[in-house]
C-alpha cells in the first residue's frame, strides 16, 4: 500500500531509529509472500517489506487490506501497476526548512493507475489519490536541547500569525480505491508514532474527505441541468442572433422597428462586440476613468494573483518572506486600496451624475434607479454564481481540488445572500466567491448615498452638513472599530493568513464589512459634488492650487501606499494604537490622492495624464472590469486547484503568472459581458425607449454614463 511506502518519504527522520529497533522491526514477520516470479527487488522492500506488511494487517477495512497486500506483493515482483502507486507518491522531504511543505507526488500517475482493462480485470485495484495534511510541534525537551534547539526551533508552534515557522506539512499519497480516508489516517498514524518515537517532533495527521480524488464518473443533478440548459439556451439565441444580424440585416436597408427583432438583435455577438468597442462619450469629460478602472484592476488581479500563489506549494517561501519587506512591492501587499479606488469612482460617477439629472428633471424616482442597476448587474453575476453552485467541482480535478469542492459546498449554503447582496454581513462563514464581497458593499453604499445627494442639490447647507459627518464619521469609524477590536492595520498576506481568505478572521469581520469600506465612497460622493459645482460654473483652479493640490495629492498616494511595508519590517510587532490609526488614515489620504487625480483629469489640470489615462484602448478595457472582476477567482481557484509540483518563486517568474492570469480573466471577461451583461443592457434600453419617459425617471444617459453609474465595474 502506498500509504506504506510513507515511510519512505519519512526516512528524513528514519535515521533517528537504533539499529537495534530497525533489526528488531525486520524480526517481526507477520505475513509471508509467494511468488512464482523471480526477479530484482527494489532496495527498500527487503529493508520495509515486513513492516508494511504488519501495518497492512491493522487495517480494520477487509478490501483495503486485501488490496494493500496484492500491492505489497506487487512491489516485491516489480510488477508495473503495483510500482506505480509507490512511484505515484511524494517521497523524502526535500526543501523543508526553506519553506517546501508540499510533496505532491504524482496526482495523475496515481489516477491512471487500473485504467489499463488488463490490470483491472487481474487485480481489480484502482489508484485513489490522498493529500494528508501533516501538523507539526516540537516539544520543550527539543527545544531546550542545546545541539537542536536552533533547528527545532524551526518546528515551534506559531505565537505570532507571521512567525515563519514549519508547522504543517502535505504529503501526496497513492492508495487503493477501497480505502477509506479513516483508513489512510490510521496507518498515517501509526507509520509516524514508530518512526518518530525517538524524536523531539510531535505529529498530528489530518485528511479531510474532499481531499481523497477516485477516477469516478461524473454525476449531475436537476439543478446541473437546469443551469446548462439556460446557458446553451442563451448560446442558442446568439448564434441565431449573430445570423440575422450578418446575413440578414446587413442586407436590408429598412429594419424592422417591432420589439421582437430589436431583442433578437441584442444578443448579437459582432453587434455587441461593436458596442464594447466603440468610442467613450466626453460629454463629462470622464474619460480619464476608463485608465483609472482597468489600471486599478490589472493591480487587484496581480494582487489575488500573488494571493494563491504564495499560499500554494512553494519551494522557496522564504523569498515571499524577504519580498514582503520591500516597499516597492507595497501596491501587492496594500491591494484593498485599489479596490477603494472603484468606491470612490462609485461615489463620484453617482452624485455627479445624479444631481445633474435633478437639475434637469428636479425629480428623480430612486426606486426605478434601484430596480435598474439590480437587473444590470445580478444576471452576469448569476451566471457566475450559478457555476459555483453547480458545475463547478466538476471541471478538472488536481491534488488541491478540494478547495474548488470547498468553494462549491459554500456556495451552495450562501447563494441567495449573494443574489441579495448582503453577503458580506449574511452568512460570512460561508463566503461564496471570495471576491463578491465588494459587490454587496457598493449596493448597499448605492442604496444610501441618495440621503446625502438629494439634500446636496434641495437644501445645499443641510447636504454640507451630512456629506460632512458622514465623511469624517467614516474616517473615523475604523479606527475606533480597530482599536475596541484588536484588528490589524489592513489584510496580512502572510501566507498562513491567505491560504484560505475566506475563512480568514480579519476578513470576515473588518475587511468585507460596509461600515468599514464606506469612506472612500463618501471621499467619492465629496469629489463628485466639487467637480459638479465646478463644471456648473465654468470656475477655473488657480494654478498655485494645481500646484499644491499635486504636491499633497502625490505625497498622500505615496505614503498612504507605501507605508503598509512598515508593517512587514520595522514594526512587525506592531501596537493596537498604530494598527489603529493606520487602518483609517491610509485609506483616506489614498482617497484624497486619488480623488485629486480624478479632479485634475477632467479640469485639465493634468498635463500628459489625462491623455495617458483617456488611451483608446482603456475605453474597452475599463467597460470589461465588471466581468473580470467577476471571472477573475475562477482563474486564481483554477490555477491553485490545479497545480501539480511546488512552484519556484522569482520576480520573472510571478511577473509571467501575473499576466497570463490577466490575459485568462479578461478573456473571459469578453464572453461574459457580451454574452451576458450587454444583452441585458439593450433590452433595457429598448424597452426605456419603447415605454414613456416618466418625469424623474432618470433613464436618459449615454452609453458611457450608463456604463458606470450602476456599477464600478470592480
Amino acid at each position: 500500500m502506498k500509504l506504506l511506502q510513507l515511510i519512505l518519504l519519512l526516512g528524513f527522520f528514519s535515521h533517528t531509529l537504533s539499529d537495534k529497533e530497525n533489526e528488531s522491526t525486520a524480526n517481526s514477520v507477520a505475513i509471508k509472500y509467494e511468488t512464482d516470479l523471480e526477479g530484482y527487488t527494489l532496495p527498500f522492500i527487503e529493508r520495509d517489506l515486513e513492516f508494511l506488511a504488519s501495518l497492512v494487517e491493522q487495517i480494520n477495512n477487509d478490501a483495503c487490506r486485501n488490496q494493500c497486500r496484492a500491492i505489497i506483493l506487487g512491489l516485491h515482483n516489480l510488477t508495473t501497476w503495483a510500482v506505480e502507486f509507490w512511484d505515484a507518491s511524494g517521497k523524502l522531504p526535500e526543501g523543508v526548512l526553506s519553506g517546501s511543505t508540499f510533496h505532491l507526488g504524482n496526482f495523475d500517475e496515481c489516477m491512471s493507475i487500473g485504467k489499463n482493462p488488463e490490470d483491472v480485470v487481474r487485480n481489480g485495484i484502482r489508484g485513489q489519490y490522498c493529500l494528508t495534511n501533516v501538523k507539526i510541534e516540537i516539544s520543550e525537551e527539543g527545544v531546550l536541547n542545546k545541539l537542536l534547539s536552533p533547528m527545532w526551533q524551526k518546528f515551534k508552534k506559531l505565537e505570532q500569525r507571521y512567525d515563519d515557522k514549519i508547522n504543517e506539512l502535505h504529503w501526496g499519497m497513492c492508495v487503493p480505491s477501497a480505502c477509506s480516508k479513516d483508513d489512510v489516517q490510521d496507518v498515517m498514524e501509526t507509520i509516524f508514532s514508530t518512526v518518530l518515537m525517538t524524536t523531539s517532533l510531535q505529529i498530528k495527521t489530518h485528511l479531510d474527505e474532499k481531499s481523497c480524488y477516485k477516477d469516478e464518473p461524473i454525476t449531475v443533478d436537476a439543478y446541473d441541468i437546469a443551469y446548462l440548459t439556460v446557458i446553451l439556451s442563451v448560446i442558442a439565441v446568439i448564434i441565431i442572433a449573430t445570423i440575422y444580424d450578418v446575413f440578414y440585416i446587413k442586407n436590408k436597408k429598412d429594419v424592422s422597428r417591432s420589439i421582437g427583432p430589436q431583442i433578437l438583435l441584442a444578443f448579437s455577438m459582432p453587434e455587441n462586440l461593436k458596442k464594447l468597442c466603440s468610442p467613450a462619450h466626453d460629454d463629462l469629460k470622464f474619460e480619464c476613468i476608463s485608465g483609472m478602472k482597468f489600471l486599478a484592476m490589472l493591480f487587484i488581479i496581480a494582487g489575488h494573483t500573488l494571493i494563491f500563489v504564495v499560499s500554494g506549494p512553494v519551494l522557496n517561501q522564504q523569498y515571499w518572506q524577504e519580498a514582503i519587506g520591500k516597499v516597492e512591492n507595497s501596491i501587492f501587499l496594500n491591494n484593498p486600496l485599489l479596490v477603494d479606488t472603484f468606491l470612490l469612482l462609485s461615489g463620484f460617477l453617482f452624485a455627479r451624475i445624479l444631481l445633474q439629472e435633478l437639475d434637469k428633471r428636479k425629480s428623480i424616482n430612486f426606486a426605478f434607479i434601484y430596480i435598474y442597476r439590480y437587473l444590470r448587474l445580478t444576471p452576469a453575476y448569476m451566471v457566475i454564481v450559478g457555476l459555483y453552485v453547480t458545475w463547478l467541482p466538476k471541471l478538472d480535478s488536481g491534488p488541491l481540488w478540494s478547495r474548488m469542492k470547498l468553494e462549491n459546498e459554500r456556495c451552495i449554503a450562501s447563494w441567495w445572500a449573494n443574489i441579495l447582496y448582503i453577503n458580506n454581513y449574511v452568512n460570512t462563514d460561508q463566503i461564496c466567491m471570495f471576491q463578491s464581497w465588494y459587490l454587496s458593499v457598493d449596493t448597499q453604499l448605492f442604496i444610501l448615498a441618495p440621503a446625502i445627494v438629494y439634500p446636496l442639490w434641495r437644501w445645499r447647507k443641510v447636504g454640507h452638513y451630512l456629506l460632512g459627518v458622514s465623511t469624517v464619521f467614516t474616517t473615523i469609524l475604523p479606527l475606533v472599530v480597530t482599536y475596541v477590536e484588536d484588528l490589524d492595520p489592513t489584510l496580512l498576506i502572510y501566507t498562513p493568513e491567505v491560504k484560505d481568505i475566506s475563512a480568514n478572521k480579519y476578513f470576515k469581520t473588518s475587511y468585507i464589512k460596509t461600515h468599514m469600506r464606506a469612506g472612500a465612497y463618501c471621499f467619492g460622493l465629496l469629489y463628485g459634488y466639487i467637480v459638479y459645482r465646478i463644471q456648473n460654473s465654468d470656475t477655473k483652479i488657480p494654478k498655485n492650487t494645481v500646484m499644491i493640490g499635486w504636491l499633497l495629492g502625490s505625497c498622500a498616494l505615496l505614503v498612504s501606499m507605501g507605508s503598509i511595508s512598515v508593517f512587514y519590517g520595522p514594526r512587525k510587532n506592531f501596537t493596537t494604537v498604530e494598527a489603529a490609526f493606520y487602518s483609517s488614515l491610509h485609506r483616506a489620504l489614498w482617497s484624497l490622492g486619488t480623488g485629486w487625480v480624478l479632479l485634475a483629469c477632467i479640469t485639465d489640470n493634468s498635463g500628459p495624464l489625462r491623455k495617458f489615462l483617456k488611451w483608446r484602448p482603456f475605453v474597452p478595457l475599463s467597460r470589461l472590469t465588471y466581468a473580470a472582476y467577476l471571472v477573475n477567482g475562477l482563474v486564481e481557484l483554477h490555477s491553485a486547484s490545479t497545480v501539480r509540483t511546488p512552484q519556484f518563486l522569482d520576480t520573472f517568474g510571478l511577473f509571467g503568472k501575473v499576466l497570463s492570469h490577466l490575459m485568462l480573466t479578461f478573456a473571459g471577461a469578453v464572453l461574459l459581458s457580451t454574452m451576458f451583461e450587454s444583452p441585458i443592457l439593450g433590452i433595457e434600453r429598448i424597452f426605456l425607449h419603447k415605454a414613456k419617459k416618466p418625469s424623474g425617471s432618470f433613464t436618459k444617459k449615454s452609453d458611457s454614463e450608463e456604463s458606470t453609474t450602476t456599477t464600478t465595474d470592480a
